[in-house]
């Protein structure tokens, strides 16, 4: 009658360490996937992080990315640029998108009268 005993008991034993191992490997794979995808999340998060800012510093290190500075003044022009200098720069800009046709055809107009000997007075004035 003893063995029968010792059998019972060692059958309930493997029965329980059985259903405790399964417990324990289905916690493990829920936690093993909630890792996974946190950590999924964070290395998208960083990516676009990297990406974002590769982005901005291509554009801002670009020269003719942005005609106007971030006031939305247009770029300041050197002494020493010819008004045809400044000219193609302007039509560069307006063909490769960076400036609309009205800024464009604004600042031109500009240009022109510049060159047409208009009275540096008279510019700020419409400036202002």
């Amino acid at each position: 009658m003893a063995w029968k005993r010792v059998l019972y008991y060692g059958i309930i034993a493997l029965g329980a360490l059985f259903v405790v191992s399964v417990v324990v490997s289905v916690i493990s794979t829920i936690l093993s996937l909630a890792w996974a995808a946190i950590s999924a999340a964070v290395s998208l998060a960083v990516l676009v992080g990297i990406v974002y800012v590769a982005y901005r510093a291509v554009s801002w290190f670009s020269d003719g990315a942005d005609s106007a500075d971030r006031t939305g003044r247009p770029e300041a022009t050197t002494a020493d640029e010819s008004p045809a200098d400044r000219q193609d720069r302007l039509r560069r800009q307006y063909v490769e998108g960076q400036i609309s046709e009205v800024e464009f055809e604004r600042r031109i107009a500009r240009e022109l009268e510049a060159e047409d000997g208009g009275d540096i007075e008279r510019e700020l004035e419409r400036e202002r």
